[in-house]
């Protein structure tokens, strides 16, 4: 990889604080939250955190812009599995820790990572495709898969006070 490569993935990735991530394994692409550390994107998953498909080997990472959500990179990476406790893991964990959004428990969310999650490092290897995106360059979002789940439209809920502009039987129309 050129080093211009490599400055154009990080900037990119430490910009965005998404990422979609495919294993060659799945055909589709994982929303994963990210942290851009240590010239890696590094992400965290696993019990009561994001849910993300085993992520190991060569791993294809889309990287949205900002603005428009559109593609902006796409790069291959090799991923590696953190040993819990390792230096690497604990400079990662930090790293995220400082990140994390809404967490339940600050104080014992390290333990509860090094016990329940995963902490992946996804080194870039090369630059597939680079552009500025537009609204119609998808992101690497896919619809839902196919389920026998539905919803049976034929019960309409109850509403306080009737819905706006139904008529209600013994309504009298007022006179003006």
């Amino acid at each position: 990889m050129t080093p211009m490569d490599a400055a154009l993935i990080a900037e990119a990735c430490t910009k965005s604080s998404v990422v979609w991530v495919r294993t060659v394994a799945s055909p589709r692409n994982h929303l994963a939250w990210h942290v851009w550390h240590e010239n890696a994107v590094h992400v965290v998953y696993g019990v009561a955190e994001q849910s993300l498909p085993m992520l190991t080997g060569q791993v294809e990472v889309v990287v949205p812009s900002k603005d428009s959500r559109a593609r902006l990179i796409t790069f291959v990476a090799q991923a590696d599995l953190l040993p819990s406790g390792s230096p690497a893991w604990v400079s990662a964990a930090d790293a995220l820790s400082a990140s994390r959004l809404n967490t339940r428990d600050p104080h014992r969310q390290r333990d509860r990572w090094s016990s329940a999650a995963l902490i992946t490092r996804l080194a870039p290897s090369y630059l597939v495709s680079a552009g500025p995106g537009d609204d119609g360059t998808p992101a690497g979002r896919m619809p839902p898969p196919e389920s026998a789940a539905a919803t049976v439209g034929t019960h309409r809920p109850w509403h306080l006070r009737g819905r706006a502009g139904a008529r209600r039987a013994g309504r009298r129309p007022t006179g003006g």
